[in-house]
């Protein structure tokens, strides 16, 4: 390689690799790790697992694909060992994710193959993905391992989408011969709390706004309102107030791959989530190369109730 859910989860087929043990809610000692509102949760409600294969680089494309597949059975394994056996929520950090493969792929479609075939077991077909699946976030770095990060829980959450985006796993083979699998946000059971995955300047499935960053932070701003209006029943029309759903969202994540725009980017969001507690903001690769920015956080929809 170049290197620069209503029922419980089914586990993946066993591994020969031992898992590594279980870590609850213990945040990584790495800087890949999930952001800090996760240390916010209830011990006794959620599980926090990762897995990680090492020496991406070294290995070929069909050797990484495997070790992704692998990866993800480790984690099954791991939450089949908890009370906490449905994941709500991914956060995958992938080596040189746009860097070419092999012919027509890069990393991050390698890594979606992998994926998809472990989501396809584990969740019994991809015709469950529409409520089930989990949402996630995908970036790039320029380390050697990949490390994915999985938190669960005993119940499992609502997959919501965005009415203005296609699913990701029923993008078009523009984006690889398997693609992408995670939901835009998930709900979780019994809470107000929804938890949204990597949004970013995307209509349908094509990036839109190219080299216009200020253009591709409203229309991400947009999506994420989208997410919070269908998580809540509603469906965004121009009368709905973007500030009034922005106003949901307490903790956000920010990646940018160009350090220069990092200023410009925290001046939008803090302008235009009006609740904003924290921001953090990471320089990373992003899984499309015209992408500027993208964002992921947590939102608290008891804050548009009688509003």
């Amino acid at each position: 390689m170049h290197s620069a859910a209503s029922q419980p989860a089914r586990p993946l087929p066993t591994t020969t690799t031992p898992p590594p043990p279980v870590m609850k809610l213990a945040r990584p000692v790495e800087d890949l790790a999930p952001p800090p509102w996760v240390d916010d949760l209830p011990l006794a409600q959620f599980t926090l697992v990762s897995a990680r294969v090492a020496d991406v680089p070294d290995l070929t494309p069909a050797q990484f694909e495997q070790q992704t597949f692998a990866a993800y059975v480790s984690i099954a394994e791991q939450l089949a060992a908890t009370a906490h056996r449905h994941p709500v929520r991914f956060w995958n950090h992938v080596p040189f994710i746009t860097d070419p493969a092999d012919a027509g792929r890069d990393n991050y479609m390698v890594f979606n193959a992998g994926r998809f075939r472990a989501f396809s077991d584990w969740y019994g077909g991809p015709a469950r993905f529409e409520r089930e699946i989990a949402t996630a976030s995908a970036t790039g770095h320029w380390g050697r391992d990949l490390i994915v990060h999985c938190l669960a829980t005993d119940a499992s959450g609502t997959a919501v989408n965005n009415p203005r985006q296609v699913a990701p796993y029923h993008y078009s083979q523009r984006f690889g011969p398997l693609p992408p699998c995670f939901a835009r946000a998930t709900r979780l059971a019994s809470s107000d709390l929804l938890l949204v995955g990597g949004t970013a300047s995307v209509r349908g499935e094509d990036s839109v706004h190219i080299d216009d960053l200020a253009a591709q932070c409203r229309e991400t701003y947009v999506n994420l309102a989208a997410l919070v209006s269908a998580a809540i029943g509603k469906k965004l029309t121009p009368s709905v107030k973007l500030p009034r759903l922005l106003s949901a969202f307490r903790d956000l994540r920010v990646y940018y791959p160009d350090r220069r725009h990092e200023r410009e980017i925290e001046q939008s969001v803090r302008q235009s989530f009006p609740n904003l507690g924290r921001l953090e903001k990471l320089h990373a690769d992003l899984c499309r190369a015209e992408l500027l920015v993208e964002i992921e956080g947590i939102a608290d929809l008891s804050e548009l109730k009688d509003k």
